[in-house]
């Protein structure tokens, strides 16, 4: 049976309902955004990670054999086994038996094959000493690690030579380490410096380290340029997998690495597969303005509805002020999960003209919540606010958001001395 036209009442109802529903809110119109320029990545990445090949075979024997020396896992006189250090250390293939043994199931091999690739010439393997050093459960091992680390030019490990220095156990050994590593830098310590000294300028390498992703220690080579991007694309492809190890293992070397890993992260972000580059937006954030100079490989993601959320988050992240112009129409933006990255964004750029925009957001209450919370936050970055402040302390009192979230914000803000 056929359905009975609607009665013309009816349909004016039904048209004046539509008529008198809130229309979505549409940004305000800002600059067009660079042109996205999305390609196939993976094969181009495959093809570096495949580059870093193992030495041939008679190299294979030579190696092993020198490492056992070298190691001490084969007994040898000093002489002999000082000549057979020097021939690992300069040969090209080291790394083949050093990264290896980095995992050895025996501590004193661990901590020899740190040892040995802090005295390489192998800058490169900072990256998988870094990985060491988020497994490694041995303390003393841990000060080797990190020693080995800051003699390359990854500064993270005068973070964790600090950190040994405050353990009893490991302080004799960390603060010998970190007199060298301080004085190779040039720092002026005095004849008899204080562990309250030393840890004063450890952290004040750190912080810049932190801020640029620069080595602080003069002369140190760079990265052989191929086989940096081979280690590197490995890591960068990993999202495709089912498995979630290799994934926390890829952002954990990425953002420890500083500006190392800046242009490669930059690169995959042009990968036409979204997960592929949602990584590479996530490390550049976590980086913070170490990545600065990525801020114009992130910005025409902007326009991307599956990425643009974290492209907003890592522009606020790194100090993108020269892209304010395209974050700030982001208040307006239609998606609620881009609205609320603005806030964050646009409260770490310390934006004072979005304050007028900002506090409209708090006040409306048909605004989502992770929007009115961004906004606080967003606030509160820009200075003392009483009111954004009370909505924050309100929120932590009733435990109606959270929690984890409210205290990376909080974090965040006693960072930039709020």
């Amino acid at each position: 049976m056929s359905r009975s036209p609607l009665r013309p009442r009816l349909w004016f109802a039904v048209a004046l309902a539509a008529c008198s529903r809130a229309p979505a809110p549409v940004a305000p119109a800002g600059p067009p955004l660079p042109p996205l320029q999305l390609r196939p990545l993976l094969p181009e990445f495959d093809a570096l990670a495949a580059r870093r090949q193992a030495p041939p075979a008679a190299a294979q024997r030579e190696l092993r054999d020198l490492a056992d020396l070298a190691l001490q896992i084969v007994a040898a006189d000093p002489r002999t086994a000082g000549r057979a250090e020097r021939a690992l250390l300069e040969h090209p293939g080291a790394w083949w038996v050093l990264e290896p043994a980095l995992q050895h199931e025996d501590l004193a091999v661990r901590r020899r094959a740190a040892w040995l690739c802090g005295r390489s010439s192998q800058t490169v393997l900072q990256l998988p000493l870094l990985l060491r050093l988020k497994y490694e459960k041995d303390p003393e091992t841990v000060v080797w690690v990190a020693d080995a680390l800051q003699r390359l030019g990854n500064d993270t490990g005068l973070l964790w030579l600090d950190a040994a220095i405050a353990e009893r156990t490991t302080a004799d050994r960390a603060g010998q380490l970190a007199v060298e590593a301080l004085q190779a830098r040039g720092v002026d310590l005095g004849d008899e410096p204080t562990w309250a000294t030393l840890r004063r300028e450890l952290q004040q390498c750190v912080g810049r380290w932190r801020a640029t992703g620069v080595p602080s220690r003069p002369d140190v080579p760079a990265p052989d340029a191929a086989d940096l991007e081979a280690r590197l694309a490995a890591h960068l492809v990993t999202p495709r997998g089912w498995e979630l190890r290799p994934v926390d293992d890829a952002r954990w070397v990425l953002r420890q690495a500083g500006a190392l890993a800046v242009p490669m992260l930059c690169r995959a972000l042009q990968a036409d597969l979204h997960y592929i580059r949602t990584m590479p937006l996530q490390v550049l954030a976590e980086l913070g303005h170490a990545a600065a100079a990525a801020a114009d490989a992130v910005l025409p993601l902007l326009g991307d509805p599956l990425t643009a959320a974290y492209a907003a988050r890592a522009l606020g992240a790194i100090g993108a002020r020269q892209h304010l112009p395209f974050l700030r129409p982001l208040l307006g933006h239609a998606d609620s999960e881009l609205r609320t990255a603005a806030t964050h964004a646009l409260g770490q750029l310390q934006d004072q003209d979005s304050a007028v925009a900002l506090r409209q957001r708090l006040h409306d209450p048909e605004e989502t919540m992770d929007v009115r919370v961004g906004a606080a936050f967003a606030l509160r970055c820009l200075g003392p606010d009483q009111e954004a402040e009370a909505f924050l302390a309100e929120r932590e009192g009733r435990g109606d958001y959270h929690a984890p979230t409210l205290a990376r914000l909080r974090e965040t803000l006693a960072t930039l001395g709020r």
